[in-house]
């Protein structure tokens, strides 16, 4: 029985050896420092990605740059031209805005002027037929029929007169105010003693005597109004 111990002994011994024998080899391998070829062979390929081809270095970048330049120069011209522009429209405007106001106003100058000149032609040519009392119709005679076959409308320039022919043109005066107003006669009256003359709502509101109701006036017949009445006519 001594011989198989021994036996197993010698073989444990030498499985020991060996397994020690491939650990020191390995921990050799591993520790040893790697050679300068090694490493930089390693890295070739890391730099051969990360530098620049010569395409690029001659071609490409420079073109980036010119083309960003470009672009710059063209995105300032176009800020430019619209600013320009934009002022010109805005000039542009105003003057026409101006142009059209100062044309108004001419406009409106020379239609008063005209209207001034009409208005005072006319009463220069006037006749002054007579001075007196004037009042207005009451609102319970709108509608109803006057001398001349047509209903009487507040709204109107018309007048009552005893003598004037229907449809003379009278331009009546207030001569508290001097305010006047043209008429057409259609109707005869008034019929009450003291006023040559009876008035509608409209007229007697451009003379400013409806709160007064009565007004001292002048009437001058228009030149042309188809009058043939005796200048001479009595005021009452």
């Amino acid at each position: 029985m001594k011989v198989p111990l021994h036996c197993l002994s010698l073989a444990l011994a030498l499985t020991t050896l060996v397994f020690s024998s491939h650990a020191a080899e390995e921990q050799a391998t591993s520790e040893a420092p790697r050679s300068p070829t090694a490493a930089a062979a390693a890295e070739l390929p890391e730099r051969a990605a990360s530098a620049a081809t010569p395409f690029e270095r001659l071609v490409e970048r420079p073109i980036g740059r010119v083309t960003s330049a470009a672009g710059a120069v063209v995105t300032g011209a176009a800020t430019a031209a619209t600013n320009v522009a934009t002022t010109a429209a805005n000039t542009a405007t105003h003057a026409a805005v101006d142009a059209a106001t100062a044309a108004t106003a001419a406009v409106f100058s020379v239609a008063n002027v005209a209207t001034s000149t009409a208005v005072n032609a006319a009463t220069a040519a006037a006749t002054l037929f007579q001075t007196g009392r004037v009042s207005f119709y009451a609102d319970k005679f709108h509608g109803r029929p006057t001398a001349s076959g047509a209903l009487y409308n507040a709204e109107e320039m018309t007048m009552a007169h005893r003598t004037l022919p229907i449809g003379t043109k009278v331009m009546i005066t207030n001569t508290t105010n001097q305010r006047s107003v043209v008429v057409t006669v259609n109707d005869r009256g008034p019929f009450t003693g003291g006023r040559v003359a009876d008035l509608s709502r409209a007229a007697a509101e451009k003379l400013n005597m409806i709160r007064v109701g009565i007004a001292e006036a002048t009437l001058h017949v228009l030149p042309n109004s188809g009058n043939k009445q005796d200048s001479k006519t009595k005021v009452r």
